[in-house]
């Protein structure tokens, strides 16, 4: 099935720590030295790379956001968008590879639960979400609509992978926190404000 990397952060605040330092990447990626801002003046970073703002909601503070501010210019956010939709994608397949080994530890009736049948569907399903999303996203001349249904499909995707834990997936230690901070910051940068994104333009 998918494979597990042991030099993965173990705990929650490691995944988050993570998470957040690949976030401050995307923006350095799009505005060296900035961050950047979405057509709604929100700004989402780290709290070390943005300075000042208010926590965001499931980043324990590790994460901040402000608003008012200047919105970026069509490059950096066309770069950032990519970049962004880029570590959705990478934690959803941490997400899922780690939902994978856990399942094929734990056992009902003498067997790994990774082998129902239902199980085994519910992997394929996100398996292959990632794997279109990979695809769409190395297309050329990339769009805010495709952006933004790119996001759509991986947040469902996100949510069909969370159901494979169970409770466990809403604890502190679950990935449900995480994967909420993806879906907010899609949200934020890729939401269909945009009006080429309205139109449908592709």
């Amino acid at each position: 099935m998918t494979a597990v990397d042991s030099s993965a952060p173990a705990t929650a605040a490691e995944r988050l720590a993570a998470f957040a330092d690949a976030l401050d990447d995307c923006h350095e990626r799009a505005v060296p030295g900035g961050v950047v801002v979405s057509r709604a003046g929100w700004a989402v970073a780290s709290a070390r790379r943005l300075g000042t703002g208010v926590p965001v909601p499931d980043g324990s503070g590790v994460l901040a956001a402000r608003h008012g501010l200047r919105a970026s210019g069509s490059e950096a956010l066309g770069a950032f968008r990519g970049a962004l939709l880029e570590l959705h994608r990478r934690t959803l397949r941490d997400v899922l590879d780690a939902a994978v080994a856990r399942l094929d530890q734990r056992e009902s009736e003498g067997s790994p639960l990774l082998g129902r049948q239902l199980v085994r569907g519910s992997v394929a399903d996100v398996a292959l979400a990632l794997s279109q999303a990979r695809d769409v996203l190395r297309l050329p001349r990339p769009t805010a609509s495709r952006h933004h249904r790119v996001h759509r499909e991986l947040v469902d995707a996100g949510r069909t992978a969370l159901k494979l834990y169970g409770a466990f997936g809403f604890t502190a230690e679950g990935p449900g926190g995480l994967l909420h901070l993806t879906e907010l910051l899609g949200d934020t940068y890729l939401c269909p404000e945009d009006p080429e994104a309205e139109a449908g333009h592709e």
